[in-house]
């Protein structure tokens, strides 16, 4: 019995030697197909070239002629015996070799389990069947969110420019394959591990190893996969006369050497040749050609390297199995005929007619797995507003999570076929026409008027373009959906073309086998159902590269995106510096609760584990719990810098602002700045003794500034406060071995002497006011004792990896109060928070130069109040360059940043920016638009009103969903990258020490959905 093409299921069954037709779903049925089957044709004679000669010589014929000779049964029987003679030759000529290899062939066909593959190998980036050729380019995932509306439509154009070109470069017909590639964790290991300089390995403390193993965890469980598309583009096949010169060269070959014949061999040999050649040689240009416009904006792809190919072949033939089957071999070479007949085996397809899904089994790393694939195809298509209104077609269905695979058979078509086409559909829609108005005396139905009218602006599209975007295609879109059972399968389908609905319709068509064969290259179309018809600019606004862009693949993980498809978010925190040459500023801004600390907490966490120095300027104190881990055991150190704790004088402006180190390269003789120098030493040493008197003239500047912070509004605004409180500051000095006390002194000596009278009188209730306030017991970190320059600071461990500040008791003042209403206590706030900023930065800026930093400070606003706090954040964003530094700093309104008037704004100064929830407030939306580099009016207000809970928080416990979705949620900006990035901790339950560390509440959040 015969096995057809069209036998499906006779093809799985290894025990059947000669299986029994089985007519898969959509065929035709089985006795119809029992009717089209011809009987096998009698044997007829063999012809002459086929006759087996004997080995030994052939005797002469007797003339006498043998009565029973004429027999027809005699005939028979010497006809049956000849031909069992010729088969026992036939099996005596074969060598022992020849018949195992026979058998092992056999044994294989019996088992093979795989449809035969039309593949018959690839060269270099080309594949190759019987009867075409396929260059293969590898596009990469591009940016799609957050872009304007203007930017949107040029990536649609440049894409159909690109298949513009192709058809105008001759290409007829593509296959686009969208494959997904799980996210590297493994590479994302290796490079972290590269990049970081961890710390020592605690005894009873998660290890680097462990950590880098539970990261990885958490990463794969999230699902997350990478998007790449390959372009197929089909080669122009070789002439009919270049076929025939090759089999004619290749027929003559055996009559070489013969006298006259071997002469017409020869030239027939050299034209065959020289066709060859010449052929071969428009193959190289038009494939150069095609690599120009693939590489053309709006594509960017390049032709496939070995791996990618070796990725897309095993991929396409193991739809439904990991991501990762069989694994790609790079560097691995050209894929041969046997190459191809293992790629058959990788997996094992069933299929039951009439369930309308295709079994795939496998073993993937020693272990089975079983899926259920469902293949969809776009069917009628609406108008769609892409990108007004809707996402690109073919990105519809990635919030879903899926790791959805498409497959785009499209046939490019110029203008003359197009318009042909047309007006023959013009024709065909006349006469039913009039088959209704003249034939019938009928009313003919609205729809042939505005099909006609379809066809005529088709027409004129094509006919007036000049851009090429009106070139039309035709094709068929499939898309894989791929579940643990049948029915998790059809669940998902079902919820796709719910996802899809109403602008298109996806259909689940009957011979899914044949479709999911259709995913891999080389094989036949399928069937030519839901042929879609578009113009290129409909093609390219599929744009099924989009997906979310942001951060990199190495270093601190941050969340998960959430815009289009999730995945991990990791940042290397140190690639302005390194390698951008950009500020390391980093405002993170939100209303109070929207997870700015937690976020802050788990990235000086990571940064410090990877080996930089952190220092945490935390008022409010949650963080200090950090240094009480177990990894950061005699690595971490908590100041408290209020209450019982804190030292006297440790915030001593003279102190904390320290003088430049002589031995710091910048003073080197040898430094690019002093090599034209005539005398390098004497210009290092004018330079160092500048930056001296600069540091000497900072102190003096900070210390007015924090007395300026002490005094009420009526002692700021008399006359001459400003210039009492700078002569004593300058009679002063500006050296490290002073303090605030010796200026107070100095106020009330200008109070005493001053020739003036106005003057002494201002000097005088300025000292009353500031004596009064150096009483507190908020201000002993400000005044040192009697003797002393409140030198406590200076004995801080060099081996200190994380130092945290804290000050506790700190009294901030009530939002919206006025500060002529503040307690003492409350007007002490700005002054500690502007010293305690700079104790930090000082903490940061006297490690070398060379080492990564982290620098966290919270309650920002409290700077930016005063000048002098708005000139430190402007030191942090230029000078974090250059001694590597991240400021992490947080604050509740972009205001701090932008500026409260207007002016010091830091918008340019900031390379990354993480802004959460910042209410409904219009002029925060707007502030925070402006700080996110993104316009107004595009419609990205409103991600920015629902950063908030996922849910709808109420008091009714029967409507209250806030819990379904506490992961806080961030417009976060890398470079040009903008993402909304949801900060969900579900899987890392490695770190679930560190998120009870953080704060308990938060933790809670942490482990159940993220904080």
């Amino acid at each position: 019995m015969t096995t057809y093409d069209n036998d499906i299921a006779s093809l799985f069954d290894p025990q059947l030697e000669d299986p029994v037709p089985v007519i898969p779903p959509g065929a035709l049925p089985p006795s119809w197909a029992a009717g089209q089957q011809t009987p096998a044709s009698q044997q007829g004679p063999r012809a002459w070239s086929e006759v087996q000669f004997p080995p030994y010589p052939v005797a002469e014929a007797s003339e006498e002629v043998d009565p029973q000779a004429e027999d027809p049964a005699v005939l028979a029987e010497d006809t049956r015996k000849r031909e069992r003679g010729r088969k026992r030759l036939k099996r005596r000529g074969k060598t022992p070799a020849d018949r195992e290899k026979a058998a092992a062939k056999k044994r294989a066909d019996s088992a093979r389990k795989a449809v035969r593959l039309q593949l018959t190998g690839t060269s270099g980036h080309i594949t190759r069947t019987s009867r075409t050729s396929m260059a293969w380019f590898v596009q990469k995932q591009g940016p799609w969110n957050f872009r304007t509306t203007g930017k949107q439509r040029r990536f649609i154009r440049d894409e159909a420019m690109v298949l513009t070109n192709l058809q105008q470069a001759g290409v007829e017909r593509l296959h686009r394959r969208l494959v997904r590639t799980p996210f590297p964790v493994e590479q994302w290991a290796k490079d972290h591990d590269q990049w970081a300089a961890p710390i020592d390995d605690v005894p009873d403390a998660l290890s680097w190893a462990e950590y880098l193993r539970g990261q990885q965890h958490a990463m794969l469980w999230s699902n997350a996969t990478i998007k790449g598309r390959y372009w197929g583009i089909e080669l122009p096949q070789r002439s009919v006369l270049g076929i025939g010169l090759d089999y004619l060269a290749h027929t003559l070959g055996y009559v070489a050497n013969w006298p006259l014949v071997g002469t017409l061999s020869s030239m027939i040999t050299g034209w065959a040749d020289d066709a060859f050649a010449r052929e071969e040689a428009a193959l190289l240009d038009h494939l150069a050609e095609l690599e120009r416009i693939m590489a053309g904006r709006g594509v960017n792809a390049a032709p496939a390297s070995p791996a990618a190919i070796d990725y897309l072949l095993r991929r396409s033939a193991t739809i439904g199995l990991p991501l990762a089957a069989g694994g790609a071999a790079a560097g691995a070479g050209d894929w041969e005929k046997d190459d191809v007949a293992a790629l058959e085996d990788l997996t094992d397809l069933s299929l039951t007619p009439g369930d309308g899904y295709t079994t795939v089994s496998g073993v993937v790393e020693g272990r089975r797995y079983t899926g259920a694939v469902i293949v969809l195809t776009v069917g009628r298509m609406a108008p769609l507003p892409i990108p007004e209104r809707m996402l690109p077609w073919q990105v519809i269905g990635d919030p879903s999570g899926e790791p959805l695979e498409w497959s785009d058979r499209i046939e490019l078509h110029d203008k003359a076929k197009t318009v042909r086409t047309m007006r023959a559909l013009t024709g065909k829609i006349k006469s039913q026409f009039d088959h209704y108005t003249v034939e019938h005396d009928e009313d003919p139905p609205k729809e042939l008027a505005e099909q006609h009218a379809r066809v005529q602006d088709v027409i004129s599209d094509v006919e007036e373009d000049h851009s090429g975007l009106s070139t039309r295609t035709s094709g068929w879109y499939r898309v894989a959906v791929v579940g643990a059972t049948p029915d998790e399968a059809r669940k998902k389908a079902a919820g796709l073309r719910e996802m899809y609905k109403p602008h298109i319709a996806l259909e689940q068509e009957h011979g899914q086998f044949q479709l999911l064969r259709e995913f891999i290259p080389g094989e036949p179309l399928a069937n030519i159902a839901n042929k879609r018809h578009m113009d290129v600019e409909a093609v390219a606004a599929g744009m099924a590269t989009a997906g979310d862009r942001i951060g990199d693949r190495r270093g601190v993980v941050l969340g998960e995106t959430s815009s289009i498809a999730p995945r991990p978010v990791i940042w290397d925190c140190f690639a302005a510096h390194e390698i951008k040459h950009k500020s390391g500023l980093t405002p993170i801004v939100a209303v109070p609760g929207s997870g700015k600390t937690f976020l802050a907490g788990m990235v000086v966490y990571q940064a410090v584990r990877a080996g930089a120095y952190g220092v945490v300027l935390d008022p409010s104190g949650p963080l200090k719990e950090l240094a009480n881990l177990p990894e950061f055991r005699d690595i971490a150190r908590v100041y408290a810098l209020t209450g019982r704790d804190s030292r006297p004088g440790a915030l001593n402006p003279y102190r904390v602002i320290i003088d430049p180190r002589r031995d710091d390269p910048e003073y080197d003789t040898g430094h690019a700045d002093f090599a034209r120098a005539a005398d390098p030493f004497a210009a290092a040493q004018a330079k160092y003794d500048a930056d001296m008197r600069a540091a000497a003239a900072e102190r003096v500047e900070v210390a007015v500034s924090v007395l300026k912070m002490m005094l009420t509004e009526r002692h700021l605004h008399l006359e001459h406060t400003e210039s009492v409180l700078h002569l004593a500051a300058n009679r002063v000095g500006g050296d490290r071995d002073h303090n605030l006390g010796e200026v107070l002194a100095a106020i009330k000596a200008i109070g005493e002497t001053d020739p003036d009278q106005a003057v002494r009188t201002c000097a005088g209730g300025v000292y009353q006011q500031l004596e009064l306030m150096s009483r507190l017991a908020e201000a002993r970190v400000l005044f040192p004792e009697a003797g002393t320059v409140g030198s406590g600071m200076d004995d801080f461990d060099a081996d200190i990896r994380l130092t945290i500040l804290t000050m506790p008791g700190l009294q901030l003042p009530p939002e919206g109060v006025p500060s002529s209403q503040w307690t003492p206590q409350q007007r002490m706030t700005a002054p500690l928070m502007h010293m305690a900023a700079w104790l930090a930065n000082r903490l940061v800026y006297e490690k070398p130069r060379h080492v990564r930093k982290v620098l966290f400070l919270d309650e920002n606003k409290y700077l930016e109040s005063t000048g002098a706090g708005r000139t430190l954040n402007l030191r942090i964003a230029r000078d974090s360059r250059k001694f590597k530094v991240r400021a992490l700093v947080c604050s509740q309104l972009p205001d701090d940043f932008l500026g409260l008037d207007g002016t010091d704004d830091k918008t340019a100064l900031t390379y990354e920016v993480f802004v959460g929830d910042v209410g409904g407030d219009p002029h925060a939306i707007d502030g925070a638009l402006k700080l996110l580099k993104l316009p107004a009016g595009q419609g990205f207000e409103q991600f920015l009103a629902e950063l908030g809970s996922g849910g709808e928080d109420t008091l009714d416990e029967d409507t209250d969903t806030s819990y379904q979705d506490q992961a806080r949620r961030w417009m976060v900006r890398m470079a040009d990258d903008v993402e909304l990035v949801r900060s969900s901790w579900v899987h890392y339950v490695h770190l679930s020490h560190v998120f009870a560390a953080l704060n308990s509440s938060t933790a809670k959040n942490a482990l159940g959905g993220a904080a």
